[in-house]
């Protein structure tokens, strides 16, 4: 063993140390291990990459959705052990002893900042705020913000990937994939051990989500600068990797992607990025694709089902890279691995598909596709005219470089984009069939957001390439000056085209990242909601077994939060406040209330309520009912109820 290795080995015995002795201090820690430690990557950030694919595709082995094994500060603090020994192993193998720590460079820098600047930036409107302000910012800023809070509660409370519920029913979004909460119940369970109840859990929530939405940023920025030095060439990467980073890091900044952010799509954007990232890596030369995309490419499309499924199909043209390259090297290795890539990620796939179509089981392939394209709200704004040029424009690339003989580069450049505009076709003709306007179908304009998403790192590096070639031959002072120009351009463009297209000529639109911080600091404002939700969970916490009933302010968002913030919400529960009567609630919403008791006779009720003119009627109503509770709810006089005096 040499000193280097000696002294590698020396530094993960003190992370592990670290991690059981001071959770909190090991866990950091532990993440610069995976930046130093590995010997892959020729840069520090591409190694946190790598290392980052790796941890997600071991999480979906390990922990999957339902799994058996128990996630619990123990197991986790165990996972992260094992993982940095098996790292440090890996310079057992004499080819990879002596691989050195990268040194820190201009975009390593770039990553940096975004990464920290976008995770504050998220959590600034919630810093220092109490769970009324933050369940307010989660309940008006996006919709999904609730079923992925009830996943990472559930995960975290019950220690597990599979959730028990009061009324023996499934759990609703048990097998929604979801890879993203477990990462975030695992990091909470490392960070501050187990025990919180699920009202504490609303900043815990809002803090990892913001840093995996960061990361997932922050890599699509590094594949932006590795793509742009490596079709510029070596000869011009000094400039064109950290132009590039900086253009992507503009666009995750000041564009559309933090709208994403706030409306709770999360596990959408690391699903899009983990497929830009395995595919770039895997497919952007034969030696990569033999030394490292070997191993990425299974363990990214094992992450990628458990994110949203769909997208794995963007992986497709890389793993054919993979293969060819092992072809080559040795043709029983070939075969071996794509068959064993596609019998265990095929197998994943339809697993996870039939799993969620289980959660209906009454509808059919066709009738559960037609469902899916028929629905036309909930999906956050973006150029989608940028977003439907993407395709032509990375087969112009892919084209360019064929032409240049650079086919693994057009693979890796021009799979992810064309892969989800196939999704979105696909979900196209479900709209159809659901008369659905195309370009108003959710399921649709998903897809090609993440298209956007996949072009902004490719569109990024040819920009940064044409601006430094246009500056050859000139000195220093004027590149740096041109390449700072080319930047304040680009930063200028996500005022209008580059984010979203102005309403109006009468002035620019403020940039949508800007729009989606503001939106953010007024929703956590707007804190009546809040009070509501977080003080009827509260009223709530002496009927655990009681599935609750939000009569006051209510609606179907304000029950849902009020129940994952009360209990595992069941399938059936979600189902009933689907079907609740519209607010304000009356007879109607009774006559409901019986229908549900007469068809579930275990289910027992806990009706909320704090308006005083809501107790005359609902104390007649549950006369003589031993299966359903009045809570009055404590609440002070706000917007929901001026004539409140509870405290």
């Amino acid at each position: 063993m040499n000193r280097f290795t000696g002294a590698l080995g020396i530094a993960t015995l003190a992370t592990i140390v670290l991690l059981w002795a001071v959770p909190p201090v090991g866990l950091i820690a532990a993440v610069v291990m995976l930046a130093l430690l590995p010997p892959w990557g020729r840069s520090l950030t591409e190694r946190a990459v790598i290392s980052g694919v790796v941890l997600a595709g071991v999480v979906a082995i390990v922990f999957p959705r339902a799994g058996a094994l128990p996630i619990t500060r123990t197991t986790v603090l165990l996972l992260v052990s094992v993982l940095l020994v098996a790292m440090l192993a890996l310079r057992a193998v004499p080819a990879l002893r002596s691989a050195p720590i990268p040194r820190p460079s201009v975009s390593d820098v770039i990553v940096l900042v975004l990464l920290l600047a976008a995770a504050g930036w998220f959590m600034a409107a919630y810093v220092g705020q109490s769970s009324v302000s933050i369940v307010s910012g989660l309940f008006f800023t996006g919709w999904d913000n609730h079923g992925h809070f009830t996943t990472f509660a559930n995960t975290y409370v019950e220690q597990s990937g599979m959730w028990s519920t009061i009324d023996g029913s499934t759990a609703w979004n048990q097998w929604y994939p979801a890879l993203q909460t477990t990462l975030m119940a695992m990091a909470e369970q490392a960070w501050s051990g187990g025990g919180s109840d699920r009202i504490a859990l609303l900043w815990p929530y809002v803090q990892w989500n913001a840093v995996l939405f960061a990361a997932s940023l922050a890599a699509l920025a590094w594949v932006g600068g590795d793509m742009a030095a490596r079709i510029g060439g070596r000869s011009r990467a000094a400039w064109t990797r950290p132009l590039a980073t900086a253009f992507v890091a503009l666009f995750a900044l000041l564009g559309s992607p933090a709208l994403l952010y706030n409306r709770g799509f999360t596990n959408f954007v690391m699903g899009v990025v983990l497929v830009v990232v395995v595919a770039w890596i895997g497919a952007r030369s034969a030696h990569s694709a033999r030394t490292l995309g070997w191993f990425l490419v299974p363990l990214g499309l094992l992450a990628v089902v458990a994110l949203w499924t769909p997208l794995a199909i963007g992986l497709v043209p890389s793993g054919l890279v993979v293969a060819a390259a092992l072809w080559r090297y040795r043709r029983g290795m070939g075969i071996a691995w794509l068959a064993a890539a596609v019998v265990v990620g095929g197998a994943m796939a339809v697993m996870q598909l039939r799993a969620v179509m289980g959660a209906d089981p009454e509808a059919g392939a066709g009738e559960f596709a037609q469902n899916l394209g028929s629905i036309d709200v909930g999906m956050a704004e973006f150029n989608v005219g940028a977003a439907l040029a993407a395709p032509v424009i990375v087969v112009l690339a892919a084209a360019m470089l064929l032409a240049q003989r650079r086919r693994s580069l057009a693979v890796a450049v021009a799979g992810p984009v064309l892969g989800f505009f196939l999704i979105a076709v696909a979900f196209m003709i479900a709209a159809d069939a659901s008369g659905t306007s195309r370009l108003e179908s959710y399921y649709v304009l998903k897809p090609l957001n993440g298209v956007l998403l996949a072009v902004a790192p490719i569109v990024a590096a040819l920009v940064a390439v044409a601006t430094v070639r246009a500056l050859d031959g000139l000195s220093g002072t004027v590149r740096a000056l041109g390449a700072a120009a080319s930047v304040i351009v680009v930063a200028a463009t996500f005022g209008y085209a580059g984010a979203l297209p102005a309403a109006g000529v009468e002035g620019l639109d403020s940039a949508a990242g800007v729009r989606a911080g503001a939106d953010r600091a007024a929703a956590v404002a707007n804190s009546t909601i809040g009070e509501v939700l977080i003080r009827s969970a509260d009223a709530a916490q002496p009927y655990p077994e009681d599935t609750t009933v939000l009569w006051d302010a209510g609606g179907i968002l304000q029950n849902l939060w009020v129940a994952s913030l009360h209990t595992t919400l069941s399938k059936d529960m979600q189902t009933m406040y689907l079907s609740l009567p519209s607010d304000p609630y009356d007879q109607k919403t009774l006559d409901y209330l019986d229908l549900m008791l007469g068809m579930h006779p275990d289910t027992t009720l806990a009706v909320l309520w704090f308006v005083p003119d809501s107790e005359i009627p609902l104390r007649a109503w549950a006369s003589g009912k031993d299966r359903v509770e009045l809570v009055q709810v404590p609440m002070p006089a706000n917007g929901a109820c001026p004539d409140c005096t509870g405290q």
